[in-house]
């Protein structure tokens, strides 16, 4: 993959990010690959001298890297960054752990992320799933860990949203650090799962599947209700007969806002050469509104 430059930032940062040391080491998947669309994958390695990604998407990555080299040093007793290997059915599987504390057996994943990714107490989907998948490694490794977190450090808090959270839009997290307890999964479920990604990556390779809608980070398409002089909509509604009534009884207007794939959009490094994602887009480019009247 061809790292570009089009803002002309500093060479030291476009370097920095060229000599990214992550390995999967020997293995043929790692945890984070295997819980990635098994169509991205797919595509990244087909496409690989072809693809590009400019030093502007990859700043976060870095800041997310240095935070873990950062925190590494506080590790004296903890066992951190240390990549393990396990084999599934013949398969070798490698994932890297960020901390776990051989005192209070705690398994930690450190994440350098947004506000809106901790709106709710409870952990992302893909990462229940990327710690339980550690905790098996782990496991079949001779170690052990009795709980398990997320701690994130939110790249985008803020002080004076935090102090008027009622203007947030969501619960706004006090403090710019917040950990997550994430479920343990029985390690029979560990296993299915593991097996199942597996699956799904090997029949990848053999016919290119469709990501879904949850793998697109697909926003369906709502009805807003909206009321003259405020930004905001009172409410928004999964079809239009519901929006116009709301919109009857308070003397508004109902936008129609259509539905966006996240991930392609802005996120997926093979969106460019994804036959799927250039279908989307046909229809369903950016967030647009449509006024209906009441």
């Amino acid at each position: 993959m061809k790292l570009t430059n089009r803002n002309n930032y500093p060479d030291a940062l476009m370097r920095a990010i060229a000599r990214d040391p992550y390995s999967k080491g020997d293995s043929q998947f790692s945890i984070t690959g295997l819980i990635a669309p098994a169509r991205k994958r797919v595509l990244e390695k087909k496409h690989w001298d072809e693809l590009e990604e400019d030093v502007e998407e990859c700043v976060y990555r870095l800041l997310g890297q240095s935070a873990h080299v950062i925190l590494e040093r506080a590790n004296i007793e903890d066992l951190a960054e240390k990549r393990f290997f396990i084999e599934v059915d013949g398969i070798k599987i490698s994932g890297q752990i960020d901390a776990l504390s051989l005192t209070s057996g705690i398994l930690t994943d450190w994440k350098v992320t947004t506000v809106y990714k901790f709106k709710t107490d409870e952990a992302a989907p893909e990462w229940i799933a990327q710690l339980n998948m550690q905790l098996e490694i782990l496991r079949q490794n001779g170690l052990d860990a009795d709980r398990l977190q997320i701690v994130g450090i939110l790249r985008d808090w803020s002080r004076a949203q935090a102090m008027s959270s009622a203007n947030a839009g969501f619960p706004y997290p006090a403090h710019n650090v917040k950990s997550l307890s994430v479920p343990m999964w029985s390690r029979e479920k560990t296993m299915a799962f593991f097996r199942a990604r597996i699956a799904a990556h090997l029949a990848a390779e053999k016919e290119l599947p469709l990501c879904t809608a949850e793998e697109r980070w697909a926003k369906a398409p709502v009805y807003a209700v909206m009321k003259p002089g405020r930004k905001s909509s009172l409410k928004n509604h999964d079809n239009p007969a519901d929006a116009q009534a709301h919109a009857a009884r308070e003397g508004g207007t109902v936008q129609y806002r259509r539905g966006v794939n996240t991930r392609c959009d802005a996120y997926c490094p093979v969106a460019k050469v994804c036959a799927q994602y250039q279908e989307l887009k046909s229809y369903v480019v950016q967030p647009v509104t449509e006024e209906v009247h009441a």
